[in-house]
């Protein structure tokens, strides 16, 4: 049977395998059938509810921002650019003081130098997390005996004294993640943690930065004192040893020293010694260490004779071969849960699982992920050999195809999750050779070589490179091609490239581009940094709307100094940054056709060499005057030619300059070939005279006859005026009297009216949800108290009418609206609905509708000027400050019953 065929048949072992389950309906990710979890509690996670719940002071919640992986963390260990430390929270969202509930203190993000000292006596948890607080002098913390967390990740802190946690006694975590702590003796004093006799979790990790001196130590000494230490948290250094004194932390079970998310690591080779001290341990971490498979990593593990749980995953460079030979000297170990995810490079050779594969898996073994390793097949017979009691297997994101292996599945008989699904098969392009294709590796030794830099060899004399339709499926990261070539066009259309970041080194000759249907949809700044000679670029078809919308202000294009012909057809581009062009004064051809775009913001002011600008088949229904006027400089000294065939012209008076314009301008096709004109009416029609009928009609009916029109209407309105005076001034007492008579008359007629009508509600209160407690809470019971019925729209409002029918019925029911004014009534437009309808209501009826109750103290400068009129013309009363006495309910239910 083939095996380059594709694993069509194996699809329907993607379900999950469940013994005793079967009424279950399977969940997409079998979550409802994962084996029990591990054994080992990890102490760091805390385990007071009602702790968690006080968000701010959650342990991890620092620590969970990292996302990138795999390859360009390896290689920017290497290049050291992980830069300075990395703070997860907006510098600018500070808090003045320490917010305080019941004992528990969050002090977080408050640009704090100095631990507080005026905190209560019984704070139990205390957060310091995201300050600047860079010294712990001896009995910081003395006034605080009753602490049991304690929480100074990222800060400054580099060096810690002796009695710097003196009278912490019952303290049980300490998170000094991400500080300046390096690894040194005069760093950690012997005594700094004698007296955390109660402490069970310690986070030591991020501290390093990228800063991997030889010269480092573990503090053994100083970390002797913590024997009922659970869980350690350290970064990772090279050919790290744990010394002497890890042996009397004799209830240590979790060692973690990942890197990249948890903290920094770059372990490369160990030392046959690394892990003599440490054999108490059950969980070892070391993903994302950088760790190289030599000699010694064979053995290195075989010590961990207790050890349980081991996570080498995201170290490309150690190997599956290499691992199990590490795996089969741990004949005397307990291992229950291995994970090994992404440990083989995705650029080596595609792997068969042997049967000495499978015999190498620890006897004790129930819970394997080994996803992203390049597994393309099984030897017949593998399986049979597996752990016997393996439950779980993850063995997704690997390359299976159809095998004979697939009849051997019935041999894992204890085995109730398997997965097969597919991983993400978009790469990062590495900078360094994978390790193992390095020539002359034969992994003896405890020497460390430092990578190998991946550049790609070209034939020298080779012009032309087409790889569309390649199944490229790529990150467009750093690519480095050697510079001896002559590549003068390269074709990468039709890829899936999604992400171009750059740069690309070598291609200095290059001077085409293609880059079309490759799913486009980012470009870094750099990209383009090394091709000063391209001359012409091409990124028709790809998805870069959302790119050129919001984020395009960067300058992506400037090195393209010799550019001549830019592409960006098809793209669904709707709004593009005016400046993006600004760079390309050598351009001659722009192709924007076959876009969403409405309006035309692009300066083309610097590109005097330009002659074709194609804009057809967008929606551009114009352009403006700068545009026109820069087309006309440049039809002075060349041809040039702009085609917005198929695009739809606005034929109205409004439009009337540029139709002209148009039809007049060298640059455009005298015969308008395909052209369109869109009416006032929305309705279309095809261009079959260059535009003659339409600019007849539209200079008939836009002609301009407003001088004569300004002339009699100013001389009829002076003679009205002068009538209208002389009839005014000679009735002036009479007509006087008459208007108070007729206001008097009105006004008591108006109050009249107003008390025989009949209100379903005496107010109808209209405020912004942000402020629903203090409605609820405060004003709602104080008007109940006074026998006052009220309308609020949470509770009243009828089920299924529109909003706006709700608001216009209730405040027709109600006899006053009144208008709760805060910050949150500002941004809110269904408040500024209910407060236009109240006025609204006040005018049409003649009776005074709105009350203003201003709860915040809000800047004029902050009103529109539709409130501030309101604010003048009607009744408002201001909330105090203070204590609210029954004197001011009492007004507020006076003004509002007051017609």
């Amino acid at each position: 049977m083939s095996t380059s065929v594709k694993l069509s048949a194996c699809c329907v072992f993607l379900l999950c395998i469940s013994e005793g389950n079967a009424k279950k309906p399977l969940d997409k990710d079998c979550s409802d059938y994962y084996p029990e979890q591990h054994e080992d509690k990890n102490s760091c996670i805390f385990e007071d509810h009602n702790y968690n719940e006080f968000s701010a002071l959650n342990v991890d919640n620092y620590q969970t921002t990292f996302l990138n992986r795999h390859q360009k963390a390896r290689d920017d260990d290497w290049d050291k650019r992980l830069g300075k430390k990395t703070f997860y929270s907006d510098p600018n969202q500070t808090l003045e003081h320490c917010t305080c509930v019941s004992t528990r203190c969050d002090c977080s993000r408050s640009h704090l130098k100095d631990v507080p000292k005026d905190l209560p006596r019984n704070v139990t948890h205390l957060n310091l997390a995201l300050n600047l607080i860079s010294k712990l002098p001896d009995c910081t913390f003395c006034n605080y005996k009753q602490l049991i967390y304690l929480d100074l990740s990222s800060n400054k802190l580099s060096r810690l004294g002796i009695a710097s946690f003196r009278g912490l006694e019952n303290l049980t975590m300490l998170n000094l993640y991400n500080n300046s702590l390096i690894y040194l003796s005069q760093t950690f004093p012997i005594g700094v943690f004698s007296d955390l006799k109660s402490l069970r979790c310690l986070k030591l990790n991020r501290n390093i930065e990228n800063n991997y001196s030889s010269s480092f130590r573990y503090p053994d000494k100083a970390l002797s004192k913590l024997t009922n230490l659970e869980t350690l948290y350290l970064d990772g250094f090279i050919r790290a040893v744990f010394g002497s004194g890890f042996r009397n932390l004799i209830k240590l079970r979790s060692l973690v020293l990942a890197g990249h998310k948890e903290g920094y690591c770059l372990i490369n080779g160990f030392d046959n010694r690394s892990f003599l001290n440490v054999k108490q341990i059950t969980l070892l971490n070391v993903s994302n260490c950088n760790i190289w498979a030599d000699k010694q990593t064979e053995y290195i593990f075989k010590p961990l004779v207790n050890l349980q749980t081991l996570d080498v995953s995201y170290n490309l460079d150690i190997g599956v071969n290499y691992l199990m030979r590490a795996l089969k000297t741990m004949d005397q170990n307990n291992i229950t849960r291995l994970i090994m995810n992404y440990i083989e490079s995705s650029y080596h050779p595609s792997i068969t699982i042997s049967k000495s594969m499978a015999q190498s898996l620890p006897i004790s073994l129930r819970y394997l992920e080994a996803q992203g390793n390049n597994f393309e097949s099984l030897n017949e017979g593998a399986l049979q050999f597996m752990p016997p009691n393996i439950s779980y297997i993850d063995v997704g994101g690997n390359r299976f195809l159809y095998g004979k292996y697939i009849h051997d599945l019935h041999s894992l008989k204890a085995l109730k999750v398997l997965k097969l699904n597919g991983g993400n098969n978009l790469h990062i392009i590495p900078r360094y050779e994978p390790m193992l294709t390095r020539p002359n590796n034969t992994g003896q030794g405890n020497s460390i070589a430092p990578p190998k830099r991946l550049i790609f060899n070209l034939p020298p004399n080779l012009l032309c490179l087409d790889m569309k339709l390649l199944g490229l499926s790529y990150i467009l990261s750093e690519l480095t091609i050697d510079k001896n070539n002559s590549l003068d066009f390269l074709i990468l259309s039709n890829n899936y490239l999604p992400n171009l970041l750059g740069p690309v080194y070598g291609l200095s000759k290059l001077r085409k581009l293609y880059l079309n249907g490759c799913a486009v949809q980012q470009i870094h700044e750099g990209m383009f940094q090394h091709l000063d000679a391209l001359q012409e670029l091409s990124l028709k078809s790809n998805i870069l709307e959302f790119f050129f919308k919001y984020t395009s202000k960067r300058q992506i294009f400037r090195y393209l100094k010799n550019l001549k012909i830019l592409d960006l057809a098809l793209n669904d581009l709707s709004l593009v940054y005016g400046g993006i062009f600004k760079d390309l004064d050598a351009l001659e051809e722009i192709n924007l056709n076959h876009n969403n775009m409405w309006m035309f913001n692009i300066s083309i002011s610097n590109m005097s060499n330009l002659h074709m600008l194609n804009l057809s088949h967008t929606q551009l229904g114009t352009l403006p005057l700068q545009t026109r006027q820069d087309i006309d400089r440049l039809v002075k000294t060349q041809n040039i030619t702009v085609d917005m065939s198929g695009s739809p012209i606005r034929c109205d008076c409004t439009n009337l300059d540029f139709i002209q314009w148009m039809v007049s301008s060298r640059a455009f096709d005298a015969n308008f070939e395909g052209y369109l004109c869109l009416y006032p009416d929305t309705s279309y029609k095809k261009n079959q005279d260059a535009y003659k009928e339409i600019l007849n009609r539209l200079r008939f009916q836009c002609a301009d006859n407003s001088t004569m029109f300004l002339v009699v209407l100013s001389v009829t309105l002076l003679m009205v005026t002068t009538v209208a005076g002389a009839v005014v001034y000679r009735f002036r007492w009479r007509l006087r009297y008459l208007y108070y008579v007729a206001y008097l008359v009105v006004k008591k007629k108006t109050k009249d009216k107003g008390r025989e009508e009949n209100f379903l509600y005496d107010v109808f209160i209209a405020y912004a949800s942000e402020d629903e407690e203090f409605i609820l809470e405060s004003l709602l019971p104080a008007l109940d108290r006074r026998e006052l019925r009220v309308l609020v729209h949470g509770r009243d409002f009828a089920v299924g009418e529109f909003i706006a029918s709700n608001i216009v019925t209730a405040v027709k029911e109600s006899r006053k609206t009144l208008v709760v004014l805060t910050r949150n009534l500002l941004n809110s437009t269904w408040c500024n609905f209910e407060l236009q309808m109240a006025n609204m209501e006040s005018v049409h009826t003649g009776r005074p509708v709105l009350v203003f109750l201003i709860k915040e103290s809000i800047p004029t400068t902050e009103l529109t000027a539709d409130l501030l009129y309101h604010l003048n013309k009607n009744t408002y009363l201001v909330y105090p400050q203070g204590e609210v006495t029954d004197v001011f309910w009492n007004k507020l239910a006076r003004d509002i019953m007051r017609l």
